[in-house]
């Protein structure tokens, strides 16, 4: 009897392991910023905040999101962002706005007198064989009027295989958007 109620439990067990492998969950990034394609300020401003972009929860988590054929957003299973992509999209500004400004600050207390640049996620997601990127962006000056109130969007075709192809393509999105951002923030002076 001891016998047969350990076979059982020998064979449930392995009938209840499938053989499929268990899947890898793969992360990604985006790159810095290309400075040599940038337009360069005339003259660089005193200093700005970048605050962290604010964005919906699905858009601002680490799961990679795609758009389906309703609209919706779904979030990915296993394709993640190295980290959240409003972390993402303000360490890219961060960097980006050495070219505009001599100090960049990420955390300052609302009284002091000093530019914002604050954004907001609107797009970044995979839609069939598009990676689509849309960020708004206010600059308030440092007496607290906003001197730049901008949408910017590209929808760039995925270039490469998979997902990899798809963070490239991202990548582009937001390295073109800065690059209009910077061109608005040029026009400013």
């Amino acid at each position: 009897m001891n016998k047969l109620i350990i076979l059982a439990t020998s064979l449930l067990l392995l009938s209840a392991c499938s053989n499929q492998p268990a899947v890898v969950k793969k992360y990604y990034r985006l790159s810095s910023l290309d400075n040599s394609q940038l337009s360069l300020s005339p003259e660089k401003r005193p200093s700005v905040v970048i605050t962290r972009p604010k964005g919906m929860s699905i858009l601002a988590g680490r799961p990679m999101v795609a758009t389906v054929e309703d609209g919706a957003l779904v979030q990915l299973n296993h394709h993640y962002w190295l980290e959240s992509p409003t972390l993402l999209v303000q360490q890219i500004l961060s960097q980006w706005a050495e070219q505009h400004w001599q100090q960049i600050k990420t955390h300052v207390a609302f009284d002091k007198p000093i530019e914002r640049l604050d954004s907001e996620i609107l797009a970044f997601e995979k839609d069939g064989n598009q990676a689509k990127v849309s960020l708004h962006f206010i600059l308030t000056a440092a007496d607290g009027h906003i001197i730049l109130d901008q949408t910017l969007s590209r929808q760039l075709t995925i270039s490469g295989e998979g997902y990899a192809g798809f963070v490239h393509s991202i990548n582009n999105a937001v390295n073109q958007i800065l690059t209009d951002l910077s061109e608005a923030i040029n026009n400013l002076s």
